[in-house]
């Protein structure tokens, strides 16, 4: 990943993790102590955060600042959506099996 494309990430995060918590540019600016316009430069990855701001962010996030660089396209947007239905179908599935053992155990 080039330079860029770190910083460009990163902003998608803050972006991402801004809207997950419900806050405006105009508010997060506010709790950050910085200007709408920064909040605005770092989102487009135009701009990058210094090492206090990181820490900033990961506090107010309640996350790790290694989780403020991740690569968001690492699983689709609907990941936990199929990987919940998927452990569901496998405990109903795992319910269906047991309940069938346990028939031809007591029909014995």
């Amino acid at each position: 990943m080039t330079v860029q494309g770190f910083i460009t990430e990163f902003g998608k995060n803050i972006k991402k993790h801004r809207i997950e918590h419900n806050f405006s540019q105009e508010q997060l600016a506010e709790k950050m102590n910085l200007s709408v316009n920064t909040i605005c430069e770092i989102e487009n990855g135009k701009k990058f955060a210094r090492a206090e701001t990181l820490v900033g962010f990961a506090i107010l996030f309640n996350i790790e600042v290694y989780e403020l660089f991740k690569p968001e396209n690492i699983l689709p947007d609907n990941a936990a959506g199929i990987l919940s239905k998927y452990c569901n179908d496998v405990k109903k599935n795992n319910e269906k099996i047991m309940n069938d053992y346990l028939r031809k155990i007591r029909k014995k």
